[in-house]
Order: C-alpha cells, then structure tokens, then sequence
C-alpha cells in the first residue's frame, strides 16, 4: 500500500461513504445490454472504484459476488484504513484497497484490467489536472466490453451552486477550524433560506437550494460545497474528454435519464448517433436545469457499435424486481406516485412479482409480449421497476444453517448501525436483540441451535425472525 505524507481535507473531516445504487455493476450491464453490447456477467467480474473513500460502496459489491475481484484506492489515508478494518472483519478476501494518487494511479492498474470502473463524487470536485487524470485513468483500465461510471455536478445547475459556493465562501471568511465553518455556513443558509418580498425567480431558486443545502450531513456540505475544488461540468464537455482518450458516451445512470443515450423512439438513425442524442440530452439539461449527471463511457472500438435505437425486448432475458403495490381499485403506488396498469394480465403478473420483493423473477415470466417489454422498460426507466442480469443473491427463506452477509457480521463486529444488504442497500438496526440473531447466523448452527443461544428473541419467533432478515436482503444464498 502505498503511503502519502500529507493529509487531505477528508482526513481532517471524514466524508460519510456509503453505497450508491447508480453505481450498480447490474445497472451498468443491464444498459449496455440494452445498447446491444456484451458487458461481463457483474458477478465474475473485475471492479475498480476510484476515489471510493472507505470503498464501503464497493465492498457491498464484493459480498454480493464472491466471484469478483474489487479494488479500490482513495487519497484518504484515514479512509482507506477504515475500509481495510471493515473489509478484515468481514472476511471479504476479493477486496483489495490502496492509498493512492490518481495522477499515478495507472502505474499500480495494468491496461485493461477492470470491467466496470466507477468515479462516484470525484470528476468535479478536483483540480482540471486530476479531472483529466481521472478520465485517462478509466479509459487505461477499462476492457473490451467495460463499462466506465463518472458522475460530476452538471451545467446549468452548477451555475446556481457556484453562485451559492461564493455566498458560502464570503459567509465564513478566514474561518479555518471545520466546526466553526460549518456553523457559520448553517447560520447563513438558515438566514438567506427564508423567502423575501418581491423576489425575483433566480433570488427563489437561490433560496430552495439553500433550503436542500441544510438538509445535507455537515461533512457533505464541509467537502461538497466548500472544499477547495468545485467544477461544475458541460455534459458535451465530458464527453469530448472521454472521445480524447477513446472512449464513448453510453447513456447515463440515473433516473429518466437512462435512455439519454439513444435515440428517440421510432427515430431514423443519422449519421452520427453519438452526437445526436448527446446534443438532445445537453439541450434538455439547459431546459430542465440539470444539476447532476451520471455518465457512462465503454471503449471506443472499430466493430464494436453501439445501438441506440430502442429494443425493448432486449430486456426479455432479465431479471426483475419490484415494490409497486396494487391498491383496491386496482391502481399502482410506488412510493408517493401513483400509476395504472391498463393490460389487466400485465398488471396481474407486476403484482405476483412485487409479492416476493426483494426477490427477483425473470422478466420472460412477466411477459414476452413486445408492447409488455415496452412497458415494462418505461417502468425501469422511472424507478419503479429494477432489472438484473442474474438471479438475487440472497435467498426467499432461510437455510438449514442460516448465514448473515459477511459483510453484515463485520460491520457489526465493529459497532456499526448502518448497514449494507445483499441487494445493495442499507439498513439501520440498532436492536440489540436482532443483530445478536444476526451475528449467531455464521453458517454453523442450525435454526434450532440459534433460538438456543439466547439472543433475547423468543426461541419460537426465531424462524419468523430469520425470514424477516432474508425479505431485508442480509442473508445468504
């Protein structure tokens, strides 16, 4: 491991990592698939996350898939260690994490040597040299059928940030010391949130985004909004720096954006595709006032096109799992938003499969009907459906000798109250009597020797008790 002599920023605050889904290995193939690419099966496959703090995302990743080989570095040194205790307790041996510098970084990873690459929270918050660092160093690794994650703050909506990082920045002056800054900048955004008489449109989209800045954890807003680097990003911009070093604009990872990189439904295909559906995609960022941005990149290859135009039966070969919930009159609810189902069969089919949610089912037993796949595909799309490429590693019901998560048992061994589930999440158990259940679940002990260890939960509620844990995603196959 290499060591670096002088601390960093996330050394004197901590920055609070944790998983992010758009980073999902399966949501990256699900999308290439769509694109008619051969992404690696996620489950076998080699995975590098770079300036991944604790690399706690990835390390949810290696305790899903066994088979993969994950590295991550950060310049953290503090981080890093973190990761390392959390990784150790957890047992995880294909986890591999480095100290390291992303402007050296390509000395340590061979060409080609990762299938999926992930640059979460780093391109936009780093000097213009680590920026191009960055890019060079996913285009180095990535492989043949790779797929690249980069996210950054996106242009317009930078525009706003910068305007509040200035308000920030002269709010807190000369204050060095990290809790003074941060109670000086909660101070200032409580004050200039309150709306004003007569303000005009920009002062009222000023004040929500002072009003969502408070909701921020302190180290976020220490490191997001007053850490020395801040460089809001044009999405035609990141794509001209991934074409310099070979790569090419997929799509992007985030909600009603995953089809930015095709074409419109139905479109003739002009000549150049990847610069039609870039210009429409940074034309609706300056109409929508985009914000943020998720951008995916595989490698630039004669022979090896990208097919924007819209399959949707290229998701016929999936996995699916959703939480959409039939209501009496016969309506959907996912969260706040509520939709119907026109195609009664279809309809029937979502229901028996958010029945055993987290689980997944194959999409082909939802149905194969093109114009079904149609829908079904617009329900990805918005977040109310997932697709997968493979089965849920976890299982419906617990096993003869019941087995936690690896990574599950090592965060609890080290006290932690949030954890990371086997379908890429968190959870927070506090109980002390469910994560002694949890921690005695170690593949050993039978169900019955596990109600006999005196967990504190009745020994004829341990079953139920397991089975709750599986439906959470913090079992075992």
């Amino acid at each position: 491991m290499t060591t670096l002599a002088n601390p960093t920023p996330y050394d004197r605050v901590a920055y609070p990592t944790t998983v992010f889904a758009q980073t999902h290995p399966e949501r990256l193939a699900v999308l290439a698939r769509l694109a008619g690419l051969d992404p690696v099966p996620p489950c076998e496959a080699r995975i590098l996350e770079i300036g991944g703090g604790t690399c706690v995302n990835l390390m949810s990743m290696a305790a899903m898939w066994p088979g993969c080989d994950a590295h991550g570095f950060d310049l953290s040194t503090n981080a890093i260690a973190r990761g390392q205790e959390i990784a150790e307790a957890a047992g995880l041996g294909n986890v591999t994490l480095a100290v390291e510098d992303i402007c050296e970084a390509h000395h340590r990873y061979p060409a080609g040597s990762f299938d999926y690459v992930i640059a979460h929270g780093v391109y936009a918050w780093v000097p213009p040299h680590v920026r191009e660092a960055t890019m060079r160093l996913a285009a180095h690794v990535l492989s043949d059928r790779g797929v690249a994650f980069i996210s950054y703050n996106a242009m317009p909506g930078g525009h706003v940030r910068q305007i509040m990082r200035e308000m920030l920045l002269d709010a807190i002056g000369e204050i060095d010391d990290p809790e003074e800054r941060i109670a000086a900048v909660r101070d200032f955004l409580e004050s200039y949130a309150r709306p004003q008489d007569g303000d005009e449109p920009l002062a009222t989209a000023l004040r929500q985004q002072a009003e969502n800045m408070l909701q921020r954890p302190d180290a976020v807003l220490f490191h997001d909004e007053l850490g020395p680097c801040f460089h809001p990003q044009r999405l035609l911009d990141v794509a001209a720096a991934g074409h310099a070093c070979g790569l090419a604009f997929l799509t992007d990872a985030g909600r009603n954006r995953q089809l930015d990189g095709f074409l419109p439904d139905g479109a003739s295909v002009p000549d150049d595709p990847e610069a039609a559906v870039l210009l429409a995609a940074s034309r609706d960022d300056y109409a929508s006032l985009r914000y943020f941005r998720q951008s995916l990149f595989v490698k630039r290859q004669h022979g090896r096109m990208i097919d924007r135009t819209i399959d949707a039966t290229r998701i016929a070969n999936l996995w699916m799992s959703t939480r959409m919930a039939r209501q009496e009159d016969g309506s959907f609810v996912h969260g706040a938003d509520s939709m119907v189902i026109k195609d009664e069969a279809l309809a029937d089919a979502i229901e028996r499969a958010a029945a055993v949610y987290p689980q997944r089912v194959p999409v082909a037993s939802i149905s194969t009907d093109p114009e079904h796949l149609r829908v079904l595909l617009q329900l990805y799309i918005e977040w109310y459906v997932s697709l997968f490429t493979a089965p849920a590693p976890f299982p419906p019901s617990p096993a003869e000798r019941p087995q936690c998560s690896p990574l599950v048992r090592g965060m609890l061994e080290l006290g932690e109250a949030m954890l990371c589930t086997l379908d890429h999440g968190v959870l927070k158990i506090e109980q002390a009597e469910l994560r002694a259940l949890l921690r005695a679940a170690d593949g050993q002990r039978t169900i019955a020797e596990i109600a006999a260890l005196g967990t504190g939960i009745p020994p004829e509620d341990t079953l139920a008790a397991l089975t709750a844990c599986c439906t959470k995603a913090l079992m075992k196959v």
